[in-house]
């Protein structure tokens, strides 16, 4: 991946996207990726629920770190156990979801992905923003093969920080809200999305 300029960004509304934070998050799966180039690898973690989760963290910011606070605690407690123990805690507030899916953002949603593609098997990841909240992954298995066609067996526990009417807000946002900012990453993005007029 190469470096960021410090003024490269999206902006979606009021959101802020800076280059250097799809980067970071790209540079992860780059790990079971080696194939994608730069420009594909930000744009399916944009188009997968890496924007809408910024539009929603930078919305609710509160609520946000108290989620991670509650995700960096819940870690601390289980991160040495395996998810069954978590499950058998029926901690309020956290939902739960078993996965047997590839290692891809459209399948797992951007962050999850990227987190994912660094765990070996028997591995918690950190806290990781999702489009609804704050989550931990626990990757069971990565099947045999080439990292990113291997199917993965994952455990996600999550903590939303709004309701479903504002996730969808945020979607409607991300699809329709006109795009400024640099002309390099905006053009990593489908036609639709570089092009305000053509979702008029």
């Amino acid at each position: 991946m190469s470096c960021a300029q410090p003024d490269e960004y999206i902006q979606i509304g009021a959101t802020v996207i800076y280059a250097d934070t799809i980067d970071n998050i790209a540079k992860k799966l780059q790990h079971s990726f080696p194939e994608y180039g730069e420009a594909t690898l930000r744009s399916h973690l944009l188009m997968n629920g890496l924007a809408e989760a910024e539009i929603l963290h930078q919305t609710h910011p509160e609520a946000s770190e108290s989620a991670r606070q509650k995700m960096v605690l819940l870690l601390e407690e289980y991160g040495k156990y395996n998810p069954v123990v978590l499950l058998d805690a029926n901690l309020a507030g956290v939902s739960h979801e078993h996965k047997a899916t590839p290692p891809t953002p459209s399948q797992l949603g951007a962050n999850v992905a990227a987190a994912t593609a660094v765990l070996e098997n028997g591995e918690w990841s950190p806290p990781v923003q999702t489009s609804a909240g704050w989550a931990i992954v626990f990757l069971t298995e990565r099947k045999f093969g080439q990292r990113s066609t291997a199917s993965l067996d994952v455990d996600i526990f999550q903590i939303e920080i709004a309701d479903a009417s504002v996730y969808r807000a945020n979607r409607q946002k991300w699809q329709n809200a006109p795009l400024s900012g640099s002309d390099e990453l905006i053009s990593c993005l489908p036609y639709e999305f570089r092009d305000p007029s053509s979702r008029e």
